[in-house]
């Protein structure tokens, strides 16, 4: 089943639950075509994590309309997919690598929310607010990932990290994770990403990384004993010993 609902003044909400039938095929093809046709342009939501399967006549039915639907893809401003399932998310960043001029975001399924904010507008990029910065008092710089990194929200919280450790006072930073979705290549790519990665680890006395996955805290632990600071990794649950460790 298919539920198309406009959720702002300039986006949409696609919906899929259960499985997707020739009926509800019909239905996109025919609002993508109308929406194209009226020159809106605007934002849209695909939301895919109640989507159970898909029938073959609804696949010839998209199959067949591929350049009405290519069309109204490309007069949309911001499209956001969001899925429980990691390879329908790769092959929607996969598409929309391989189609000039096309951005998907794609989402894990608790990352909702921050879809909806980016196609709403209230985020001016896509990953908006995947880093908090934590109040650990002055001689800590500490912040929490709860989403996906892409080259922008990198860029803006290392911002915050080496403007706070150019304090005398501290020399000590934190890094919770508390949900990975992984990173976009761009970011890490990024030279200014690089460089003032870098530039932070020459100020750092102490580095503890909180969570994350096994092999993310294997490679911070390998990194340890490669660079400057003192460097620690501990499991999501053993926060407060971090803590202690970075002042002791």
């Amino acid at each position: 089943m298919i539920d198309i609902e406009k959720i702002g003044p300039n986006a949409h909400r696609i919906a899929v639950y259960g499985e997707f039938h020739e009926d509800d095929a019909r239905a996109f093809v025919e609002f993508a075509k109308e929406h194209h046709a009226q020159g809106q342009g605007g934002n849209v939501l695909i939301d895919l994590v109640s989507l159970a399967s898909w029938s073959f006549s609804a696949m010839s039915e998209e199959l067949v309309n591929i350049p009405a639907l290519l069309r109204w893809i490309y007069s949309l401003d911001r499209i956001a997919l969001v899925s429980d399932e990691e390879w329908m998310r790769s092959a929607a960043r996969l598409e929309s690598a391989l189609l000039p001029g096309v951005s998907y975001a794609v989402y894990d399924e608790d990352e909702i929310d921050a879809a909806r904010a980016w196609v709403l507008g209230e985020n001016d990029h896509p990953h908006g607010g995947a880093v908090n910065e934590l109040d650990l008092g002055e001689d800590i710089a500490g912040f929490e990932l709860v989403g996906r990194l892409d080259r922008e929200e990198s860029e803006r919280i290392l911002a915050m990290a080496q403007a706070k450790l150019s304090r005398p006072e501290c020399s000590k930073l934190i890094v919770v994770i508390r949900k990975w979705h992984g990173f976009d290549s761009d970011s890490a790519l990024s030279g200014k990403v690089w460089g003032t990665k870098l530039d932070l680890l020459n100020r750092v006395e102490r580095y503890a990384v909180v969570g994350g996955p096994d092999w993310l805290r294997a490679m911070a632990g390998a990194m340890g004993a490669l660079v400057k600071p003192e460097m620690r990794t501990f499991d999501l649950d053993e926060e407060e010993e971090a803590l202690r460790w970075l002042r002791g």
